[in-house]
């Protein structure tokens, strides 16, 4: 088997759906132009022959639509094909993963991976969504929505209250307004139409977050504070082969050593990462003290708390840079966006070797984590 690295995150800033800088801009022109600055910072990748394009994408339709990672390489004029593949939330970590998977078994050396959602064009669900009455029989919660789910794990988590939540929340606030001021993110950024995520709040005004009525259940206890907003942006990466890095001189990069999925009722969705990551804990034989940086997609705070929780992760190597409640979840680009920033944070620790795990959890119940170590090729 042969050994694939992430290298060389980028992404767009996430941008408010709706308001925000990107909602007006095309989803396939917003990767596009994310890609173009790939293609263009490393055209010694390019040189070498770049095998395919993986782009993860939750709702793939419309604009996004069409196999968007081909219509992505036309309008990039990169000379490879493309393919589109969905897990909802971990579109873009599925992407990192089938890359992974090709490099290691010698079918193929080099991958450009990316992430694209605009939730302010595309409808979540998509635009002609429609319920089965036969799955519903044999699944009645299999159409949940993420909101609900949030609400079936407090109900379940009843130790995690709201002010612990909001804890979180404000807490992501305020890493992730730390991590730009020390210029933590700059390497990931390509800053189009904006210069940095449009959501982080700091100080967040604890005040006004307990004021908010409950998003999702009349007497329950999640917040638009402590839920992840509705976001558009694009994420990109390469997936390329160790001994092929170390030929062009990447200084630094993620060895992927195992990825996983995982499944959980519908109803308690945002516990996927349990099983996730439990998998990646007992086939490699190692606890949660060994791993150095965890990121972990903050949909809901209720869901990151409970899960750490379940599987005793040390908190304070969980998101150190800020989560999705502060950066944003722009569905199919986040997974993405956790992978670069691990990178970053490994990278910043300056000791090869460190282990780090990416996890979500997914729409329908499921999780999934992959598991990386930090080489300087």
């Amino acid at each position: 088997m042969k050994r694939p690295i992430f290298a060389a995150g980028l992404r767009t800033p996430f941008g408010r759906a709706f308001k925000g800088a990107y909602k007006d801009t095309r989803a396939d022109d917003l990767l596009v132009e994310l890609l173009r600055t790939q293609v263009n910072t490393h055209p010694e990748l390019v040189s070498c022959g770049v095998d395919d394009l993986v782009v993860g994408c939750a709702y793939p339709e419309g604009e996004q639509g069409f196999n968007v990672a081909r219509m992505a390489t036309l309008g990039t004029e990169l000379e490879v094909p493309g393919v589109t593949i969905n897990r909802l939330c971990a579109s873009s970590l599925e992407a990192v993963s089938m890359a992974a998977a090709r490099v290691g078994c010698g079918w193929g050396n080099i991958f450009l991976t990316a992430g694209i959602e605009s939730m302010s064009r595309i409808p979540r669900r998509g635009a002609g969504f429609s319920e089965s009455d036969r799955i519903k029989d044999t699944a009645p919660q299999a159409y949940i929505t993420m909101g609900d789910t949030a609400e079936e794990v407090a109900q379940r988590h009843p130790e995690i209250t709201r002010q612990m939540q909001e804890d979180l929340a404000a807490a992501s606030h305020e890493k992730a307004f730390q991590a730009y001021e020390r210029g933590d993110y700059a390497k990931q950024i390509h800053p189009y139409l904006v210069e940095r995520d449009e959501f982080i709040r700091y100080p967040a005004n604890r005040e006004k977050m307990a004021s908010l009525a409950p998003a999702f259940a009349e007497d329950g206890v999640v917040t638009a504070a402590t839920s992840s907003p509705l976001t558009d942006g694009a994420t990109s990466g390469w997936v390329l082969e160790l001994e092929t890095a170390k030929s062009l001189g990447i200084s630094s990069g993620l060895e992927i050593l195992d990825s996983t999925v995982a499944h959980v009722a519908p109803e308690v969705m945002g516990m996927g990462p349990v099983p996730a990551m439990q998998k990646i804990f007992e086939r490699n034989s190692i606890s949660p003290n060994d791993i150095a940086a965890y990121e972990i997609n903050e949909a809901f705070a209720i869901q990151v708390l409970a899960s750490a929780e379940q599987l005793d992760l040390p908190a304070e190597r969980i998101n150190a840079w800020g989560g999705a409640m502060a950066v944003g979840h722009p569905l199919g680009a986040s997974g993405l966006r956790l992978v670069m920033t691990l990178h970053d944070r490994l990278a910043q620790l300056g000791q090869p070797g460190e282990l780090g795990i990416a996890s979500l959890c997914v729409g329908g119940g499921q999780g999934m984590a992959l598991l990386f170590r930090h080489v300087e090729p």
